[in-house]
């Protein structure tokens, strides 16, 4: 009882964030103290070592993982998964959580049963991050808990008399203090996005996979589609759509498909779904082409399934992201390759 115990408070803990209560006086102060929060798709992960002194059977080298699903002006959904010592997932269905970004809220309170102590750098496999130590004395023995300045809400270590907790993988993203960029300057695009971007780009090329389950069993197929612009004029562009294997290779005997889009008044209904849908929120997220500004919509599919769509400010009409949820069914479409 007394392990589970811990690992639901470190599990908190470990989402608790970090917002003083004499935030006023902290040279920060004006920072975004939901940052962390503020890109979906952003993850990290903790590794929580035991001390074998304690002798608890249960008590074994774990890891936690952290994902914001989803972000919005005042609130994130964020999953935890549980890992074994091999990193083998223990539970197919993750820990959910509402973070309410709310300085009254929960989870950004200082933490019960502990004294903010000294400014220190920890120095971690994800990086280096300027933290605040907390300290506790318990029945047990002494708990020291250094938690991230820059990114109210990560708990970089937790070292307490049951074990060690620290974190090990951490996405940066631009804008984000302390990242370091690639070295190559990002084009900046006018001020007003060409809206025909993306389809007047001849040699342009996308690549979609869709991992569906379906039915009780949770049956599991997966289906990969490029897109290509083959050819440009003032009044239309052909885009090529081939099937793919997951080897991103042409399938033999699949015929591709081509797609005529005008560039006239039908011009804007392939920039969002094409099922009557409303815009739900903008969200930056990390996808595997790179960190994006999506206009994300919220729609009902042909079968009546909830639905929302991810497609991309800076290329109008790219959709990064799809997923389609209902009764035995989910299918989340993701870009996977990006050629512009």
């Amino acid at each position: 009882m007394r392990t589970a115990l811990l690992m639901l408070t470190a599990a908190l803990l470990a989402l608790t964030a970090a917002v003083p209560a004499n935030a006023k006086d902290d040279p920060k102060a004006d920072a975004d103290p939901y940052i962390l929060f503020r890109v979906a798709g952003r993850k990290w992960m903790i590794k929580r070592s035991p001390k074998a002194s304690k002798g608890f059977e249960n008590n074994q080298l774990n890891y936690q993982e952290f994902e914001v699903v989803a972000s919005y002006d005042e609130k994130a959904d964020v999953e935890q998964y549980s890992y074994d010592k091999t990193k083998k997932l223990t539970t197919d269905v993750p820990t959910k959580m509402n973070v309410e970004f709310s300085e009254d809220g929960f989870l950004f309170k200082d933490p019960i049963g502990y004294k903010k102590s000294k400014i220190e750098k920890v120095k971690t496999d994800a990086g280096t991050f300027d933290c605040t130590l907390w300290t506790a004395n318990g029945n047990e023995g002494a708990s020291n808990m250094w938690r991230s300045n820059d990114f109210p809400g990560l708990v970089v270590k937790l070292d307490d008399p049951y074990g060690t907790s620290i974190l090990i993988e951490f996405q940066w993203v631009d804008g984000d203090p302390g990242y370091k960029g690639t070295g190559k300057k990002k084009k900046e695009d006018d001020e007003q996005t060409d809206p025909k971007k993306l389809f007047s780009n001849k040699g342009a090329k996308w690549i979609l996979k869709s991992d569906t389950t379906r039915g009780e069993r949770g049956t599991r197929s997966i289906e990969v589609t490029q897109y290509e612009v083959k050819k440009v004029s003032d009044e239309e562009c052909e885009v090529e759509v081939t099937k793919l294997s997951q080897l991103l290779q042409k399938i033999k005997g699949e015929e591709e498909e081509t797609l005529i889009i005008k560039f006239d008044d039908s011009f804007e209904d392939n920039l969002q779904p094409k099922e009557r849908s409303r815009k739900d929120r903008v969200e930056r997220r990390i996808t595997p082409v790179g960190l994006m500004t999506c206009d994300v919509y919220t729609f009902k599919d042909e079968e009546g399934r909830e639905a929302s769509a991810w497609y991309a400010q800076e290329w109008p009409g790219l959709m990064v992201r799809k997923v389609v949820t209902g009764e035995n069914y989910r299918q989340v479409t993701e870009i996977i390759k990006f050629d512009d």
